[in-house]
């Protein structure tokens, strides 16, 4: 196996690290009642989408720069440690969980484990993983996906998500808007 299929091997399990606990996510099936919803359909199923944009780096190596070994497996690091998060964060929402942003009768406001380092933990999960995918795989075309489309699509569905919180949840929502920051930890 060469060394860039042995790259894209890692990435693929750090995203499957992913992918398996957002599918076990999704065994807890409907909860009791809808209250609202908050975002047009097409911007709720955006999220998983942005996991999706370092399989371009698969098709071609065009855009693939010079990239020092280290700094490749740093990335790969990088890019599990991304998977990771966003996966502790899932497990940690447990039934709070859900792709849509729905607000349900028995929804709490979770503010432990991942929650209490940043309110986007998913996200910044993800923007973790693409930055770590783009420094193993060096390909330039993976990072302008990542700067162009998946960090304004998170960036706009976690303020569609705030507005949501914040009419759900009221002052308790705000006090923890006040103590925690939005996408990088410890950028208070």
């Amino acid at each position: 196996m060469d060394e860039r299929a042995t790259r894209i091997a890692l990435l693929l399990m750090a995203h499957l690290i992913f992918l398996s606990a957002f599918a076990l996510r999704l065994r807890n099936g409907e909860r009791s009642h809808r209250i609202r919803s908050g975002a047009p359909w097409w911007i709720e199923y955006a999220p998983p989408l942005a996991w999706i944009p370092w399989a371009v780096a698969l098709i071609s190596d065009a855009f693939e720069i010079d990239v020092p070994l280290a700094v490749r497996v740093a990335g790969l690091g990088v890019a599990l440690a991304g998977a990771l998060f966003a996966a502790w964060s899932m497990w940690h929402l447990g039934r709070s969980y859900a792709v849509r942003m729905d607000i349900f009768a028995e929804h709490r406001l979770v503010t432990g484990g991942p929650f209490a380092l940043v309110r986007h933990p998913l996200y910044f999960g993800a923007l973790v993983y693409h930055v770590g995918a783009f420094l193993a795989l060096g390909d330039l075309l993976l990072a302008a996906f990542t700067v162009v489309v998946v960090l304004p699509l998170l960036s706009y569905r976690a303020m569609l998500e705030e507005r949501v919180l914040s009419d759900a949840f009221g002052d308790e929502y705000a006090a923890y808007r006040r103590r925690v920051p939005a996408l990088l930890p410890f950028s208070r």
